[in-house]
């Protein structure tokens, strides 16, 4: 994939990532970046195409991909099993609809005391 092919399939990639992570055990939710918030906040106000802040943002910079994903655990397992199991799908994910390897980021925000 190239950086020119990546904006016609963020919308999905990002769609395929949050129902992954959304499904993996441990996983309480996903939290918007505070970019991925003021992003769609801006577009919105100023009538451009808005994308929801879905806690799932792919960046990229010349050839490098990266995926930044924010969460909160439900306390259910160690926050390190469900660092591990996102990193690995994710970057099974990204190997199969691309081609292309991701630098894939996990942020555990904290440990969701709603279950």
């Amino acid at each position: 994939m190239n950086e020119n092919q990546l904006p016609q399939q963020r919308e999905e990639l990002e769609i395929s990532v949050v129902d992954l992570v959304s499904d993996l055990p441990g996983v309480a939710r996903l939290v918007p970046s505070f970019r991925q918030v003021l992003t769609a906040t801006a577009q919105r106000l100023f009538g451009g195409e808005s994308r929801t802040a879905t806690g799932v943002d792919i960046v990229t910079e010349g050839s490098a991909i990266s995926v930044y994903v924010d969460l909160y655990t439900d306390g259910s397992r160690p926050a390190g099993d469900v660092v591990d199991d996102v990193h690995a799908g994710v970057t099974s994910l990204f190997r199969e609809r691309t081609g292309a390897a991701a630098d894939i980021k996990v942020r555990v925000i904290g440990v969701a005391l709603d279950r």
